[in-house]
C-alpha cells in the first residue's frame, strides 16, 4: 500500500516515503564470515596466523554488529515517522458551522512568506482561506 499525501489523492513517490533498508543478507554474511575466521584461527598452527583469523573473525562480528544497529536504529526512525504521520491525521480540520472534515481546494503562495490555503467543507460546502507562513 502506497501512502497517501495530505489533503491530496496524490500517492507519495518513492523518494518521498522512508524506507527500510535490506540489511538481513549482509548481517547474516557477516556472521558467516565471522563463524569461518574463528574456524581458520582454530585451525591454525601458527600463533602470527591464528591472530590475524581471530582479528579478521572480531572485524567481522563488530561488523555484524553495526547492520544490527542500523537495522534497528532505522525501524526506530520509520516507527517514529509513522506515529507521527498517524497523529497528524488525527488533527483533521473541521468545518465551523457543521463540523464535518474539510477539503483542500488549492495552495498559493504570497510574497510576504506566506502560503495560503483554500479549504472547502465536504458537507455544507462553506469556504476557508488560511494563511501559513513558509519555513
Amino acid at each position: 500500500m502506497q501512502p497517501i499525501l495530505a489533503f491530496t489523492n496524490r500517492v507519495a513517490p518513492p523518494w518521498e516515503m522512508a524506507v527500510l533498508q535490506k540489511l538481513g543478507g549482509q548481517i547474516a554474511d557477516c556472521w558467516a564470515r565471522a563463524e569461518e575466521a574463528e574456524r581458520r584461527a582454530s585451525e591454525a598452527t601458527d600463533l602470527a596466523v591464528r591472530a590475524d583469523h581471530e582479528r579478521a573473525a572480531k572485524s567481522w562480528r563488530h561488523l555484524a554488529r553495526s547492520y544490527e544497529f542500523v537495522e534497528s536504529l532505522e525501524r526506530f526512525l520509520l516507527d517514529a515517522e509513522r506515529a507521527k504521520a498517524a497523529h497528524a491525521r488525527g488533527r483533521a480540520i473541521c468545518c465551523p458551522y457543521c463540523g464535518r472534515g474539510m477539503r483542500l481546494l488549492g495552495i498559493e503562495h504570497e510574497l510576504d512568506s506566506r502560503d495560503v490555503f483554500s479549504i472547502e467543507c465536504i458537507g455544507c460546502g462553506h469556504l476557508e482561506v488560511i494563511g501559513a507562513p513558509t519555513r
